[in-house]
Parts: C-alpha cells; sequence; structure tokens
C-alpha cells in the first residue's frame, strides 16, 4: 500500500483488517492480495476472482456447537465494498452500538455501550430491563426484507441473490459487512422503540435492553416490537426474550472485567468463567503460568482456540509456549475449525509444522474449502512436502518458503 491510495480505499482496507479479526478461516497470505486491491479502489468483480464457493465449519460457541458458512476473503472483500457503497447514506440511531460505519471500531464502541447501559442501570425510576433478541436472526432475516431496504442498490442485490442461494442465507455470520447490513436491516424496528422508550435501550446487532418503568410498559413495548419484527419476516426468541432487573445487565453485557491479564485467567479456571479467559488471553504477555495450563483449557473450552493460538503466537518464543504450542497441534482435533486456527499458527512459525498431524492436514485437504487447503499446503511447503498440486493459481510459487514477506502470513489476532 502507498500514500497515494485513494482515502475511501485506505478506509475499506482498514475496515478489513477488522473483518480478518472474525476470520474463522485465516488466509494463508493474510489476505495480502485482496488488501491490496481494496486499497487501490478496485471493484473485485472485475471476472479476476474465483466463483463464489461456501465451505461450511462446525463451530464451538460458548454453549453450543453451530454449523456456519464461510466464503473467501475475496468474496468477503466484494460483499465489504458493495455493502459500504450501499450503506454510504445510511446513519443508526445513537442507540444502536454495533457496527454502525465504514470507520466502525469493535471495542471502544462495546466500550460504549457498557457505560450507556451502566448510565441507565443506575437511574431508580427505571427498575426493570426488557431484553429482547430476534429468534436466530442472522439465519432467518429474508432476502427479500434486505431487497427492499431504501438503501439496497442494484449490484448488492445481485451479490446477495447469488450467496443466498449458495448458502441458503443471506447472512453470514462474524462477517463485517454482514454485520453492517443487519444492523441497518432492523432500522425499523429502532424506529418503533425509541418512539416508545427515547433513550432509554440500547442495541447491539438483534439484542434489544429497552429499560422500563414497570411490567405493563414491558408488555406494550414487547407487543410493539412483535409486529415490527412481523413486518421484517422475523419473530423474537422465547427462549432469549425476558425482563429482569439492572443488576442482570450489569453482570452481563454491561459487565467491566479489569486487573492483570494473567491473574483474570487464574481466577477465571477457578470459576470456569469462558468470557474472563477470553478477556486474559490476548492481553496476557507469554506467562509459564498460563503457558502450562494453556492446553487443558482449550481441550475443556474449545471456544477458546481462536485467542489461544492468538496468545501461543507470541509465547511460542518462550520454553514453556513452545511446549503448549507442541502439545496444541499434537493433540488438535481432527475438524476443520480446529484446523483452520493450528495450521494458521503453524504457517506463522515453520519450525512448528512438524508437530501438526497428518489427519488434520487430511482434514483441511478433503474440506475442499480452497482457503482451508491454501492453509495446508502452506504448512506442507514449510515442510519441505509440496508435493500435491496447488490448490489455487495464488499457490503455485509456494513451494518453499522463502522470499515470503512476513505481512504474507496467515493471520491470529482475532475477536472470536
Amino acid at each position: 500500500m502507498t500514500d497515494d491510495m485513494p482515502p475511501d480505499g485506505r478506509a475499506l482496507t482498514a475496515a478489513f483488517d477488522g473483518d480478518l479479526l472474525t476470520e474463522y478461516v485465516p488466509d494463508a497470505l493474510g489476505a495480502a492480495d485482496v488488501r491490496r486491491r481494496l486499497a487501490l479502489g478496485r471493484p473485485l468483480d472485475d471476472g479476476a476472482l474465483e466463483p463464489l464457493h461456501v465451505g461450511r465449519l462446525r463451530v464451538p460457541l460458548t454453549r453450543r456447537a453451530e454449523t456456519v458458512p464461510v466464503v473467501s476473503c475475496a468474496a468477503r472483500a466484494r460483499l465489504l465494498l458493495l455493502t459500504e457503497e450501499a450503506l454510504a447514506g445510511h446513519a443508526p440511531r445513537p442507540e444502536v452500538f454495533s457496527y454502525r460505519s465504514l470507520g466502525w471500531e469493535y471495542r471502544p464502541a462495546y466500550q460504549a455501550r457498557q457505560r450507556h447501559l451502566r448510565t441507565l442501570a443506575a437511574r431508580p425510576e427505571l427498575p426493570l430491563v426488557l431484553v429482547l433478541d430476534v429468534h436466530r436472526f442472522g439465519r432467518s432475516l429474508p432476502l427479500a426484507t434486505l431487497r427492499r431496504a431504501p438503501w439496497m442498490t442494484e449490484r448488492l442485490a445481485g451479490a446477495l441473490t447469488a450467496l443466498h442461494g449458495a448458502a441458503g442465507r443471506s447472512l453470514l455470520p462474524g462477517h463485517r459487512w454482514s454485520n453492517r447490513l443487519a444492523t441497518a436491516a432492523l432500522a425499523p424496528l429502532d424506529d418503533t422503540v425509541a418512539a416508545l422508550a427515547p433513550g432509554r435501550w440500547a442495541r447491539w446487532g438483534d439484542d434489544l435492553h429497552i429499560f422500563v418503568r414497570d411490567h405493563a410498559e414491558a408488555d406494550g413495548i414487547r407487543a410493539a416490537v412483535v409486529t415490527a419484527l412481523q413486518e421484517l419476516g422475523l419473530r423474537l426468541s422465547a427462549e432469549k426474550s425476558t425482563v429482569t432487573a439492572p443488576a442482570a445487565v450489569l453482570a452481563g453485557p454491561a459487565r467491566v472485567i479489569d486487573g492483570h491479564p494473567a491473574e483474570v485467567w487464574r481466577t477465571g479456571l477457578a470459576a470456569d468463567d469462558v468470557t474472563a479467559l477470553r478477556y486474559a488471553l490476548p492481553r496476557t504477555p507469554p506467562d509459564e503460568a498460563v503457558s502450562r495450563t494453556l492446553v487443558g483449557a482449550v481441550r475443556d473450552r474449545p471456544v477458546l482456540l481462536p485467542r489461544a493460538v492468538h496468545y501461543l503466537d507470541l509465547a511460542a518464543g518462550t520454553a514453556a509456549g513452545r511446549a503448549a504450542a507442541q502439545e496444541l497441534l499434537r493433540t488438535a482435533a481432527a475438524d476443520a475449525f480446529t484446523a483452520a486456527r493450528v495450521l494458521a499458527l503453524a504457517g506463522r512459525h515453520p519450525d512448528l509444522a512438524a508437530e501438526v498431524p497428518d489427519a488434520l492436514l487430511a482434514v483441511a485437504y478433503d474440506s475442499g474449502f480452497v482457503p482451508l487447503c491454501e492453509l495446508a499446503f502452506r504448512v506442507d511447503v514449510s515442510r519441505g512436502r509440496g508435493d500435491r498440486p496447488p490448490p489455487s493459481t495464488r499457490m503455485r510459487d509456494l513451494r518453499t518458503a522463502d522470499g515470503l514477506s512476513p505481512r504474507q502470513q496467515p493471520q491470529v489476532s482475532t475477536l472470536l
């Protein structure tokens, strides 16, 4: 990238870098080629990209596992560009904190919502909180609802229609462009809530917290929300929608975790507090006690794997960290989600590549999903075993690791 790149190209590249933090399958070359095209302001739909292909990963979440569709970095970048083109004039209400703009940043926005919720929780005249969640929002938002949105463009509508045909849905979890569209699609719902509880609510994604005076007000707002959602082809989640006390919000989405990260890790293990453990891992410098307990923690809580790999990327230079990385690689579960993460680590540390089990490489190759096959090929090359045909044209020159820029590596920093 150069200083003379278009300003919108610079902003798009920064936004896409943020998108990489929620990448289920890290790009084998750190998305260097896609970032370059975005920086130059190229349209990413000039016929040079591969046909849209949707892979599927079984992803562990905090309380369950879910099969999610995934697409390549190039496809994500094109959808990001088309989404930003469509939403250029759209401005969410101030009570909406998620994915507001091209320059939006996750952590500052999350902290702003925490402050807003704590301020509302301190108001004695609002003793109850109406918590509302849309039933399977990402999977159930109708394509027709998106297509008739006032900001929709013909190019974006075409891309979403093609995606829906391949994936069975128009929004893909973890993608910045998808979250931007999801945030904008619920604007009619925001108008309904703002009219009934002005300044007394907050939304992140499809999660609503509305502070109310009594149960009667909560019932009235809930009924209005049900009607607004029906007009969008959606419905409330019966399981996740409730009325609770502000204290529950203070212990949940408004909870602030602080303290020395290594100590947060220790107490989080003792309390089986996954939120604390996720907080600690990306903030902890290489620490012997953390390294020694890391693999066991991930084995018991697979949702920690992305952040554990992020931690080990830094800790692999220490004796305890290297031992943990070797153990994680040797004992990794043979599934595509695990392969995506540990192959990215081995791709960044070729001296660890020998520890990758052949079974895990086979899972990656057998997935048929090109980005995952590229990660496996990169590890094979670093082990001197580039005997398989390259899975894509951009990997043809990757017969050895020589000459690769440090910037052209899988990325392991993550919000997952």
